[in-house]
């Protein structure tokens, strides 16, 4: 490719993406073959326009007609603005970083919910359908993104809330990255919501990040999501001026203006 841009397909039909310092992620947006879903590796680093330009071309000449991206910092989000991608979610950022908050979620107990680990193919299939209840069509994980997510960062945990009657109620991934922790993904089916199931999931996933000593906490969710907003408020989290940006585009022929 013209910039010196290096790609290749792995076995799980995942294309990644590189310019020589930031590489991207990309896999078919859930329930969509035509919609390129292109995620980077790491959301705060930006590639050069140029890079977001080819990536652009090639996933057009991959059969791609629109492609959306991850959600994007702000230096990010400017980038692949000049690359022709415009906005379509904005999303609050939100960060724990309070060093006497974080020392204490070492000693929460184990939350009130049975908690489960993930592991087989089964399971996330189990995930993503508390995924599909949990958000919009158009904004849901399938098993294939749940392990996308999980790949997010070089160390993670994923656990599944299960009811006193052995039912599925809510799934969580945290993940950490040096000293920084993340809240990957929470998702609690509708008709167990209100009943303590996100908090205890996000206890379980606080308290694993708290005893490998990061240093700050970060979680992103929809604007409007006044229940996910006031659940990590509760538990020390507050929000940044920074807002990230899911941003897309129909890849235009090359000498179209």
């Amino acid at each position: 490719m013209s910039t010196g841009l290096r790609h290749r397909r792995t076995r799980r039909r995942v294309q990644i993406l590189h310019d020589g310092l930031v590489t991207a992620r990309v896999r078919s947006w859930p329930g969509h073959t035509d919609i390129a879903h292109l995620v980077l590796a790491d959301h705060t680093q930006s590639p050069t326009v140029g890079a977001v330009r080819s990536w652009t071309e090639f996933l057009r000449l991959s059969g791609y007609g629109l492609i959306r991206t991850g959600a994007l910092s702000f230096d990010a989000s400017a980038t692949f603005e000049r690359a022709g991608f415009h906005t379509i979610q904005h999303l609050a950022l939100l960060r724990l970083d309070d060093p006497i908050v974080i020392r204490q979620l070492r000693r929460l107990r184990r939350p009130h919910v049975a908690i489960r680990a993930l592991r087989s193919e089964r399971s996330l299939l189990t995930a993503a359908n508390l995924d599909a209840s949990a958000f919009d069509r158009d904004w849901n994980l399938d098993s294939a993104g749940i392990r996308d997510a999980c790949r997010a960062t070089p160390s993670h945990r994923i656990r599944l809330a299960v009811t006193p009657a052995d039912e599925p109620a809510g799934y969580m991934i945290a993940g950490r990255s040096g000293t920084s922790g993340f809240i990957q993904r929470l998702a609690v089916a509708p008709h167990h919501q209100g009943q303590g199931i996100g908090s205890a999931l996000l206890q379980d996933g606080l308290r694993w990040l708290a005893h490998h000593r990061v240093h700050d906490i970060l979680v992103n969710t929809h604007l409007d999501n006044e229940r996910a907003l006031h659940l990590y408020e509760n538990w020390g989290f507050h929000r940044l001026d920074e807002e990230l940006r899911v941003m897309e585009i129909v890849p235009p022929i090359r000498g179209e203006s």
